[in-house]
C-alpha cells in the first residue's frame, strides 16, 4: 500500500467515526431530532415486522394457535379420561386451568362452542368425583 492509499483510508475511517459522533451529539430540543431513534426504527421494522398490519396478523396467527392448542388440549384430555387413563394431580391442575382460560376466552370474544362446553363439563364432574372418593 502507499503513503497516498493509507491517508485516504484514514480519512474514510476518520470520516466514519465523525460522523458516528456528530449523530450521537446532535438531537435538537425543539424538533427532537435524534438520527439514532430513526436507525434504530428502521432497523427494527426490517428486523422483525415491515408494518402495524403484519405484527396485528402475526398476533391474531398466534391467539388462533393459543386457541386451537387448548381446545386439542381439552378434547384429548376428555378422550383419555373416558379410555380410563389415569392423570396426576399436576394434569389435573393444567386442564382445569386451560379450560377455565378458554372458557374466559369464549366468553370475552362471543364464541360458542357446544362440544368443548360439554367436555369441560364432563372433566370438572369426574374431577370433583375423583376428589370425593381421594382417587387423585
Amino acid at each position: 500500500m502507499s503513503l497516498q492509499e493509507i491517508i485516504k483510508v484514514g480519512n474514510l475511517a476518520g470520516g466514519t467515526i465523525m460522523l458516528i459522533l456528530l449523530m450521537s451529539l446532535i438531537q435538537i430540543s425543539p424538533l427532537r431530532l435524534n438520527p439514532w431513534d430513526r436507525i434504530f426504527r428502521w432497523l427494527g421494522r426490517k428486523l422483525n415486522c415491515e408494518t402495524d398490519a403484519e405484527l396485528i396478523g402475526l398476533r391474531e396467527q398466534l391467539q388462533d394457535l393459543w386457541i386451537d392448542s387448548h381446545r386439542q388440549g381439552i378434547l384429548r384430555f376428555a378422550r383419555e379420561c373416558r379410555a380410563e387413563i389415569i392423570h396426576s394431580s399436576d394434569e389435573w391442575g393444567n386442564i382445569l386451568t386451560m379450560a377455565a382460560n378458554y372458557e374466559a376466552y369464549c366468553h370475552k370474544n362471543g364464541i360458542v362452542n357446544g362440544v368443548i362446553r360439554a367436555d369441560i363439563e364432563f372433566i370438572r364432574n369426574l374431577y370433583q368425583e375423583l376428589s370425593r372418593e381421594h382417587r387423585l
